[in-house]
């Protein structure tokens, strides 16, 4: 155990007489507690499961690797406090932040850690009291969530002290755990929610799409806000001038502050004390006295279904599903039939499925969104006649826009090569088959079906109505130009089957990959865009990238079983 389980440990454990008092065995105490540490420490959590692929050993020091990341997010924060001109201002926002990225951090591992219902079937059979056995659980929640407080709160008590006073840190301190105390009302809120709306099985998915929203609205937020907001705005912004404002747990809690240091006995400042006070702890009373009880139950069914429900078996005469029926025509339209149909719809749904690819690649694509919006807001004089008139400024949205798409596509295709359950690819090694590469060609024509075609189609008839029909070759040379990119970079470095490979050889070369990602696209649409306007050679070109793109897609249909011996010898 590391020294700073141990200081936790040791902190938790100081009123032992107190706890034997209560009829709490320490021993027991001591030893589930010693023992949910070590294994916090080993648990790969949302920081750390990169860093364990890279290196392919188990995590060990989880704790001090969350706290470090935690820490840096609480240097973040300080910059609420050049917002505004009045601490209620500063706390406003600073507690917003802090709402929000404590609540996400804990949405990552609530169901692992804080409500461990693993110890139903391993801590309860042993003879231990009901009495230690919810102590030792309380005390593990609350060491676990210090873990992650304290690191996020610190740099602010270092910077209050300095910039006021020592006093200030002690109710500083108490709101700190109120907000605490609330975030993780609005986390079983949120779980009983989604468990009332839907099942157990669907639990995992909905909440991989929160973490997934939170790591682009926080990462979109960093981005954007300071783009968009004037800096002597922003000097002099007032919140209390806002009349919503009282709807907002955060000024709650700023509003306590400034009440416990400055005891101003004023409506708002009073107000906000009361309910920054009896909110959290109401809120935490309903978790225990109703929360608690169905939100544990719920809790076990989703641990005994993780494997997932027992496919349904089609009875006969039965018709398909309507998304069934949508996958069918896709394939149908892009797929030929056997094989490539086969991959096709067989990567379709397993990217659609699949909680660990869309944590991959979601996340990224949001990230290229952003990018997106930047490269607007980052040039101010652009407008709507600029593309209309294809003017330069005009000319370099559009190319950026049709090229964006390409990078999307890579970024999903890359990581079609990889999977956490890459054993499972056995099946297509025993397919009877004489060209396995039809297998490498439906999967990328999956990727393109779901990625890259729902894009372009709203690309081209967005661009035919503001520009008019003129600028369907630049399209057409645009498109056939992406399919080019992509089925090269998929000659070159797709030569396994889809989900063959264990995610940790994907970091060998990601950093390579990323880099052509950004090259290629990039090279191609400035030589583009130099030709823009040669009518004649735009047309030529588009004709050229388009035989050029069916031929190394028909040569990655058409490979053999050697290629692939030779890639999957080692």
């Amino acid at each position: 155990m590391n020294l700073v389980n141990r200081f936790f440990l040791w902190i938790v454990l100081l009123p032992t007489h107190l706890y034997e008092k209560m009829g709490i065995n320490t021993t027991q105490l001591r030893a589930v507690l010693n023992t949910k540490l070590m294994m916090d420490d080993r648990r790969p959590n949302t920081f750390h499961q990169t860093q364990q692929k890279k290196n392919k050993k188990p995590v060990s020091f989880a704790t001090l690797g969350t706290m470090l990341v935690t820490g840096f997010m609480g240097c973040f924060f300080l910059a609420s406090f050049f917002v505004g001109k009045d601490m209620v201002t500063h706390l406003t926002i600073y507690f917003s932040f802090f709402l929000f990225v404590l609540a996400s951090t804990l949405i990552a591992d609530f169901t692992s850690v804080l409500i461990d219902i693993r110890d139903n079937v391993i801590i309860i059979p042993k003879p231990i009291s009901d009495k230690t056995f919810v102590l030792a659980r309380l005390l593990h929640v609350l060491i676990h969530i210090s873990k992650l407080v304290i690191p996020m709160v610190l740099p602010t008590l270092i910077y209050l002290g300095i910039k006021q006073n020592v006093l200030v840190l002690i109710p500083f301190g108490f709101i700190i755990a109120l907000a605490t105390l609330f975030t993780i009302f609005l986390i079983n809120a949120l779980y009983i929610l989604i468990l009332k709306l839907t099942t157990p099985e669907r639990f995992k998915t909905i909440i991989s799409y929160f973490q997934i929203f939170f790591a682009i609205a926080f990462y979109g937020g960093y981005q954007i806000v300071p783009k968009l907001i004037n800096k002597v705005a922003m000097e002099q912004y007032d919140i209390n001038t806002n009349i919503w404002i009282w709807l907002a747990p955060p000024y709650w809690f700023a509003g306590a502050w400034q009440f416990l240091t400055s005891f101003e006995f004023t409506i708002p400042l009073v107000s906000s004390f009361i309910l920054s006070l009896v909110v959290p702890i109401a809120s935490i009373w309903v978790v225990i006295k109703y929360f608690a009880p169905s939100f544990n139950q719920k809790l076990s069914m989703i641990s005994g279904s993780e494997s997932g429900p027992a496919p349904k078996v089609q009875e006969a005469g039965k018709k398909t599903s309507t998304n069934s029926g949508y996958l069918t025509f896709l394939s149908k339209l892009f797929a030929e039939k056997g094989a490539e149909t086969m991959s096709f719809q067989h990567v379709w749904k397993i990217t659609a499925r699949s909680r660990d690819y869309k944590m991959k690649v979601y996340p990224s694509l949001g990230y290229l969104v952003v990018y997106l919006v930047m490269m607007f807001l980052n040039n101010r004089n652009f407008s709507l006649a600029d593309v209309q008139n294809q003017n330069g400024t005009g000319k370099i949205v559009f190319i950026s826009l049709i090229y964006f798409s390409s990078l999307i596509m890579i970024m999903s295709v890359n990581q079609l090569l990889y999977s956490e359950k890459y054993k499972a690819a056995w099946f297509f090694f025993t397919t009877p088959i004489e060209k396995p590469g039809r297998i490498i060609s439906g999967a990328l024509k999956s990727m393109i079906a779901k990625f890259f075609f729902p894009l372009v189609t709203v690309t081209f008839v967005a661009a035919v109505v503001i520009v008019g029909p003129k600028i369907i070759p630049n399209l057409l040379l645009g498109i056939f130009n992406e399919f080019l990119i992509i089925f090269t970079i998929a000659y070159i470095s797709f030569r396994q089957f889809p989900f063959a490979q264990p995610q940790n050889s994907a970091a060998k070369s990601n950093f390579i990959r990323g880099l052509v990602s950004m090259i290629i696209p990039a090279t191609i649409g400035g030589l583009h865009y130099l030709i823009y306007n040669m009518m004649p050679v735009v047309i030529i070109l588009a004709v050229l990238s388009g035989i050029a793109a069916w031929m190394i897609m028909d040569g990655i249909k058409n490979r053999t079983w050697e290629i692939l011996k030779l890639e999957y010898k080692d």
